[in-house]
């Protein structure tokens, strides 16, 4: 009996992962540089979060934090108003509020907060990509790059890179620890022998280690694999929505 054609079905790619490939192994992604005014727009929007998420710890209002998630002492404080665990209701109805508006904006909008508003895709897209293009190219020479021998031009450019993001990894690791145990803490960690308070030590080395990680291999897949919003995706879409994706019926394989 002949082979069925694979591609006779115009949505069979709807079947399969495309960072996945047939035998199972990663299928690396090597996105494009990108331009337009969407993209500028979209960078000056990453730029405004990016100063948000960085500066919410510091920013004290009537001696407290601006923003805070102590989960360890279950004490939040969201733009300067303390919740404490008899106000649990009230960070559920907060809570319930946001992601009713995420949800909607999807319906309507598409994925507008993953391409433009969640921190991974603006630490990925709009920090350690953009330090990729600029120490080895853009998606052409990436490949090239990593698919060649290694020489002493490849061994410095991988290098540099590891070394930046370690840097920027262990300063996103030092933010979320301020953003849960508050900058006093974090400061009493940072200037005493880790002997001292190792606990804070080791959990400083763990979200380091665990940015580290996704931002330069995992990447994607912590979109595809991991994150809850984005397995929702395919309920909270339809025909109606506004989706930038593959049109089959133009024919292509």
């Amino acid at each position: 009996m002949a082979k069925k054609n694979p591609h006779t079905n115009p949505e069979n790619f709807r079947d399969a992962l495309a960072t996945v490939k047939e035998d199972g192994k990663r299928n690396w992604v090597y996105p494009k540089k990108v331009s337009g005014i969407f993209y500028r727009y979209r960078t000056y929007l990453s730029w405004l979060l990016l100063a948000i998420l960085f500066t919410g710890p510091f920013i004290q209002v009537d001696g407290r934090p601006w923003l805070l998630f102590n989960i360890f002492e279950r004490k939040f404080i969201i733009f300067g108003a303390v919740f404490w665990p008899q106000d649990t209701h009230l960070l559920i109805f907060l809570l319930l509020i946001f992601m009713v508006f995420i949800i909607l904006f999807t319906v309507i909008f598409g994925r507008v907060w993953c391409g433009w508003a969640c921190p991974q895709t603006l630490f990925m897209e709009m920090v350690f990509r953009k330090i990729e293009y600029t120490i080895e190219g853009d998606a052409n020479r990436q490949r090239t790059l990593n698919e060649g021998p290694w020489s002493v031009e490849k061994i410095v450019k991988k290098g540099v890179k590891l070394l930046v993001f370690a840097i920027i990894s262990l300063l996103i690791g030092h933010l979320v620890m301020a953003y849960l145990i508050g900058v006093d803490q974090v400061k009493e960690i940072v200037s005493q022998q880790p002997t001292q308070n190792m606990a804070g030590f080791v959990g400083l080395l763990a979200f380091s280690g665990i940015f580290m990680f996704v931002f330069t291999w995992f990447r994607e897949q912590a979109c595809l694999v991991v994150c809850p919003y984005g397995r929702l995706q395919g309920v909270l879409l339809d025909d109606n929505s506004i989706n930038v994706m593959y049109d089959y019926v133009r024919g292509e394989p």
